[in-house]
């Protein structure tokens, strides 16, 4: 049970966040600094400090929590919708939802740095969510398809959530099934 004081922490480093993302939404990162970071959250920068030591640090903990609640959420999936359709129709779900902040790290230049501290997660995932059609094999092939994997899916966000009007999740779905489907047909074919 989550006492007060850390509800009340919890609520704090939210604002930051919040705060964080404001700011990106009208300068660059670079030149946004704590002191803003703090005033925008209506928070003392001691308060900022508490929590984090520098915005850096502030963004790596939204990376590493936007992460481990993207873990969670998957874990959730009833093993009858582990259908690959679903889970990806899920994928795009649930970065839909944080399309504002995902844009905005494209248009900084900081979502490669978030691709780089969630990618390591892409074994985690393997491990608590084991799918049928995920490959057999030995620990080092299984990090390097999962590795493969994660890049091409961060790229797909990359790709398409940048765009103003971006496609629904479930229609993302559907063009990213019917091109691993062509993919698949031409690599058989030996085209």
């Amino acid at each position: 049970m989550v006492n007060g004081q850390e509800r009340l922490a919890q609520q704090s480093r939210d604002w930051l966040v919040t705060a964080l993302f404001d700011l990106l939404g009208e300068q660059p990162y670079e030149t946004i600094t704590v002191k803003q970071i703090a005033e925008k959250a209506q928070l003392s920068r001691r308060t900022f400090y508490r929590a984090f030591r520098d915005k850096d640090d502030l963004l790596d903990y939204y990376d590493r929590e936007v992460g481990q609640r993207y873990l969670t959420a998957l874990q959730q999936i009833t093993p009858q919708k582990m259908v690959f359709k679903e889970v990806l129709t899920y994928f795009f779900t649930f970065w839909w939802e944080e399309r504002q902040q995902i844009r905005l790290l494209i248009k900084q230049g900081l979502f490669s740095r978030m691709l780089a501290k969630i990618t390591p997660m892409a074994s985690e995932i393997y491990r608590v969510f084991p799918a049928p059609w995920h490959i057999a094999g030995s620990p080092t092939e299984t990090d390097y398809i999962m590795s493969f994997a994660a890049g091409g899916f961060w790229n797909v966000l990359n790709q398409w959530l940048v765009h103003e009007h971006p496609e629904s999740p479930a229609e993302m779905a559907t063009l990213l099934m019917a091109g691993l489907k062509q993919l698949g047909e031409s690599g058989d074919s030996g085209h």
